[in-house]
This record gives structure tokens, sequence and C-alpha cells, in this order.
């Protein structure tokens, strides 16, 4: 492959980072890039492909069933980072599909090339920083706003038998029971289809705002709230990052600090924290960012962490980054603040880590090799 070009989803203060980033990764390896942060029409992506000719149309998100315009002696790769509300098995026709997540590869529905595909840093960008500790925790991160009213009136059924409000308590329930067991968005929506026929009697009749609350959206809510509310219980000082939707939840407005824009801004935030908290849903990119300056990160163990893609799998628990439940937060949180010497060696650690395995030049460099076996 001698060139790629990168498709990102739209144009954010995120994406265009990543986009930079990744570029820089692909040319240090020594591979041309182009790219943009949308996804091209089938008019656009021909002409793109005319001008540009790249051996390779990368795409977040979409696959080639989607982008069938992509010309077929161009490989098409599509990187699932989010669902969107679809299922994995929407996810198919690519010469290459990456799954983000450490569960899914397992439940891939389809033929074809598909592995695991996390991440990697820029170490240009998250340079290792030094450390100075002006807040015992932070979080960086989106959170949903809470339900209004009128979202949660809203009919699941058609006919009127069961409201969104009615059912979010028991789909959060399920999500907090049945955590290390949800593999798949199919599996968990037949468990809240199941629930809903019980309840009323009807099945759920679903339009695309209610499959992306149910499927995306609340398990946010459960996974992002439970672990600040863990934080805060433990009496640390704790620093939220984000969306202003943070600033709409009472109990956490107060530990709201702002939107970090460009990456400068969230290498100051990942060193200005002595803890940097991650909800354990995988691995990700503001964990891997936070390693690559320095940040130590604090992990919520999962039942994938030791599979092909876990944190545990990439990285050594208790040497490159801690895990915890939501019972032993605060333990292990007073544990490393009351050894600095400890915190800071695996700080280090994890830095050298990301700088010998994790840029994303190594990640090109993967992309390279998989190309090469089809």
């Amino acid at each position: 492959m001698k060139h790629v070009s990168i498709f990102l989803p739209r144009d954010t203060d995120f994406y265009r980072g990543l986009l930079a980033q990744m570029r820089r990764g692909f040319e240090a390896a020594g591979v041309r890039t182009s790219g943009a942060l949308k996804l091209l029409d089938a008019d656009a992506m021909r002409d793109w492909c005319a001008t540009h000719r790249p051996d390779a149309v990368f795409e977040m998100n979409r696959p080639r069933r989607d982008a069938q315009f992509v010309p077929r002696d161009v490989a098409h790769i599509c990187w699932v980072v989010d669902l969107g509300g679809r299922t994995l098995s929407h996810f198919e026709g690519s010469e290459i599909t990456y799954l983000f997540s450490d569960a899914w590869p397992e439940h891939y529905p389809h033929a074809g090339f598909h592995r695991w595909f996390g991440p990697g840093a820029c170490d240009v960008d998250y340079a290792f920083t030094e450390h100075r500790g002006e807040v015992d925790a932070s979080f960086v991160g989106h959170v949903p706003n809470p339900w209004s009213e009128a979202e949660l009136a809203r009919d699941l059924t058609g006919v009127g038998a069961c409201t969104f409000g009615e059912l979010v308590p028991a789909v959060e329930h399920i999500l907090r029971e049945h955590r290390d067991g949800m593999h798949s968005t199919e599996y968990f929506m037949n468990m809240v289809e199941r629930e809903c026929v019980r309840r009323c009697g009807h099945g759920l009749v679903l339009d695309e705002v209610l499959q992306y609350d149910l499927t995306c959206r609340v398990i946010r809510h459960v996974n992002r709230t439970e672990l600040t509310d863990a934080a805060l219980d433990a009496g640390v000082g704790l620093a939220l990052f984000g969306t202003v939707n943070w600033s709409h939840w009472p109990r956490y407005a107060p530990h709201y600090r702002g939107w970090l824009a460009t990456p400068a801004a969230l290498r100051r935030a990942y060193a200005t924290s002595r803890m940097n908290l991650h909800e354990g849903t995988g691995i990700h990119f503001r964990q891997m960012d936070a390693m690559s300056t320095g940040g130590l990160i604090m992990f919520r163990e999962t039942a994938n962490d030791a599979a092909f893609g876990g944190i545990a799998q990439v990285f050594t628990p208790n040497v490159h980054y801690v895990p915890f439940t939501l019972e032993t937060l605060g333990e292990r949180m007073g544990e490393l603040l009351a050894d600095p010497d400890r915190a800071q060696a695996m700080r280090i650690a994890a830095a050298e880590a990301i700088r010998e395995r994790h840029t994303w030049r190594h990640r090109a460099l993967e992309i390279i090799a998989d190309l090469a076996t089809i």
C-alpha cells in the first residue's frame, strides 16, 4: 500500500485531531495519505478516487455495503467504532472490517477478514508530560443529558402499552446485572424485548431515535453515572471534562471543568490529574492518549479484559494501569494517593509501552500487514 485515503464521520474537535494523528502515523510508516472529515457520497467518492488514486479507503463506521461506489480495485477498510443503533450484522462487504470493542469479534456474523483493532496514540500530540497533580482524579468524556419528561413519555409499543420511562428502570437493571455478558446489541435488545412483553404483553416498535436511546444513550447513562458516583462517594477531588451536559446533572455540575478542544488541552488535563478514570468498556482513544502523556489510568474491570484486545491482554495490570471494581475504587485510589512513587513508576511504564508498541505508526504497520494477507 502506497496511498490510503482516510474518512472520519464529521468535522469535530475530536475527529480533526484524530485525522491528523492517523495521517502522521501512516506517513511515518512510509504511506502517503489523504482524507476528509466527512463520508463522501457516490459522485464525490468516485471523483476523489480518480483524483487521488488511493490503494485503500479507510472509513470509520461505514461498511462497503453502504459505499458500493468505492471502486472495486480500491480496498475498502471499515473501522466499526460506534454501532450508532445498528447491529454488527450491518457491517459487511469491506475487504477488512476492524472492530473497536473487544467483545465484538466473537459475535461478528460475516465471513471475510475481521478482527479487533484498537486505537493508537500520537507521541507528538501526546508527548510525555511532567506530572503536576493538581486534582486527585479526572474523567474525560461525554455524558448524555438526563431524560426529559417528553422523552420519558414516549410510547415504545405503537399501541400505548408501555412508555420509555416505564421501561428504563428495567433496562438499567438488565445492564447492571448482565454487564459482563452483554456481548452484542442483538443479545441486549432481545432481553429488553422480552422485558417489554412481560410487562405489557406487547413488543417494541422503535424509530431510529428510540433505538439509539436504548442501545447507546441509556448504556452511557449507566456506565458513566455509576463510575462518577463511585468516585464522588470515595470523597476524592474529581474534575469532569467533556460536553456541557455534565452541568445539567445536579450532583456532577460542581465538578465540571469544561470542554477540552485540542490535544494540548487534553494533555494538560492528564498532566494535572493524579489519576484518570475509565469506565471499563474496552480500550479507548482517551485512555491511550492519557497513557502516552504519562497519565495514570484507573480502569474498571470487565470479563473481557484478558480476551484478545482486552486491556489486560494488551497491557499489564498494576504495571501499566490500575484495575478496580466499583466496590474497590475508593481503596485503590487511596493507595495510589498515599504512594506517589508507585504511581509515578506506573506512569513511566505506561508511556514507554505506548512508545514501544502502540503509536499510530504501529497501527499503520498492522493495517499494511493485514492488507498484504488479503
